[in-house]
């Protein structure tokens, strides 16, 4: 073999034992070491948390070197989509909301936003399949809201009917986290809609009772006045 033979050879070697050495040094990665990441990631998390409300330049920053330092923190994920979707950026929170899922499918909180900014996307089939199964997850403490927006995305699909059952679950929710002056009013604009107005006049009638002085029990009052 020529000399540029065994040049060439010996490079292939050395390449091949640095290939190795890389190898070794990644399976190197000690459970101290992951513990350190995963402390400066809670770090810069809690740190993002105390500037949510008064710098969320700063809290974005945070959050994304919490998430340099540990790509699993699902709360860092949750924190970062929540200020893209409060700053309208969907996609951005689409993509958050989603990792978060990915690393904990029983978070409601997280999939609840995930559907309300599937909505905002106008993906309103993916919409309704991530509010559905956020309205069964057992341990999520406010499945009102995921009814309400089910309803919403529903609606916007022309399904009246199955908007109408979305609503009417909420309503039951006891204690509420969504005014019911809000979902009956709801209801009420739907069986007007569908002619039922024996129904909506019921409806809005609970509106009125429930949020008498306020803007709901005045758009319930307009809607009774538009059906006589």
């Amino acid at each position: 073999m020529g000399e540029n033979g065994r040049f060439g050879g010996s490079v292939w070697i050395r390449a091949l034992a640095g290939f190795a050495a890389v190898v070794l040094l990644a399976g190197c990665v000690s459970a101290e070491d992951i513990a350190k990441r995963e402390r400066e990631s809670e770090g810069y998390y809690k740190q993002g948390l105390s500037s949510m409300e008064t710098n969320q330049q700063q809290a974005i920053v945070s959050f994304q070197k919490a998430l340099q330092s540990n790509p699993d923190n699902a709360d860092a994920r949750y924190a970062l989509g929540s200020i893209h979707f409060q700053r309208k950026e969907y996609a951005d929170a689409e993509r958050e909301f989603r990792r978060c899922i990915e690393l904990m499918p029983d978070n409601g909180d997280a999939l609840n936003f995930y559907g309300r900014t599937l909505i905002e996307l106008k993906r309103l089939p993916e919409a309704v399949t991530a509010l559905r199964k956020t309205t069964t997850l057992p341990l999520y403490a406010t499945p009102d809201i995921a009814y309400s927006n089910l309803g919403y995305a529903l609606q916007m699909l022309g399904d009246h009917a199955g908007a109408l059952r979305a609503y009417q679950e909420a309503i039951k929710i006891d204690p509420p986290t969504v005014p019911r002056a809000l979902l009956y009013l709801e209801v009420g604009r739907l069986y007007v809609a569908q002619g039922e107005n024996a129904k909506a006049r019921e409806a809005l009638a609970q509106v009125k009772v429930l949020d008498p002085q306020g803007t709901a029990g005045a758009e319930a009052t307009k809607l009774m006045q538009k059906m006589k």
